[in-house]
C-alpha cells in the first residue's frame, strides 16, 4: 500500500502540487497526521494531477510512511 506522500511522488512533489512548502508536508510525514483543513487542498490538487488519492489515504498514515519515504 502506497502512503500519501508516495502516490505524489514524494515530498517535494506533494508539496509544490499543494502549494506549501516541503517542511510542511514532512511535519505532517513526521506527525503521521495531515490536519483536515488541508484534505480539500489536497484532494483537488490530486485530482488535478490525475493521482489515485482518497479521503482514506488522509485520515490514516501508516508508521511505515516514514520508512519507505526517507529510502
Amino acid at each position: 500500500m502506497s502512503s500519501i506522500f508516495q502516490k505524489f511522488g514524494g515530498i517535494r512533489p506533494m508539496a509544490n502540487a499543494v502549494g506549501v512548502p516541503p517542511s510542511t508536508v514532512m511535519s505532517w510525514q513526521k506527525k503521521r497526521k495531515i490536519p483536515g483543513w488541508r484534505h480539500s487542498s489536497i484532494l483537488e490538487a490530486a485530482a488535478r494531477l490525475g493521482k489515485d488519492v482518497q479521503k482514506a489515504d488522509l485520515d490514516s498514515i501508516p508508521a511505515e510512511a516514514d520508512e519507505q519515504s526517507a529510502a
